[in-house]
């Protein structure tokens, strides 16, 4: 991975901590939610790299459209209705959104090389585990690196 994906993921997880605080921890797993052990782990949010492709720029620089990803999981045990989990993907959405925004204006916190954060959406929610409910938004970050 080049230094400016690194240098991405970096500043998501700096933004991510910031704006849901220490309640939330990274899960071990990002790619791969079922090998997580969701039984000692209440709220997580993993993030990842994924595609991405050059775009037209400038002369002496590298410009890229790559798609980055945050998945926010968290316990939603099953009672006699779907009350824990609509509160627990009412959560979800609320911070998604919160992050997105913050995404858009801090741009990552790596300003010196992300130029925008855009198409921003979501999957369908997902059950990891057993009382566990997950949902995962992608977006794009273009970015630009200089060649000299």
């Amino acid at each position: 991975m080049s230094s400016a994906q690194k240098q991405i993921l970096a500043g998501i997880e700096t933004r991510i901590q910031s704006v849901l605080g220490s309640s939330w921890s990274r899960m071990p797993y990002s790619y791969e939610l079922e090998k997580n052990d969701f039984r000692t782990i209440k709220k997580s949010y993993g993030v990842g790299a994924d595609s991405g492709s050059t775009s037209e720029g400038t002369v002496n620089a590298v410009t890229m459209d790559q798609d980055f990803f945050v998945v926010l999981a968290t316990n939603a045990p099953n009672r006699k209705d779907d009350s824990a989990e609509r509160e627990a993907l009412d959560e979800i959405y609320d911070n998604l959104e919160l992050l997105y925004r913050d995404f858009f204006i801090s741009k990552l916190n790596v300003s010196s090389i992300v130029l925008v954060v855009s198409a921003f959406d979501l999957d369908a929610p997902e059950r990891p585990a057993d009382n566990v409910i997950s949902v995962r938004a992608n977006f794009t970050v273009k970015h630009r690196k200089s060649t000299t």
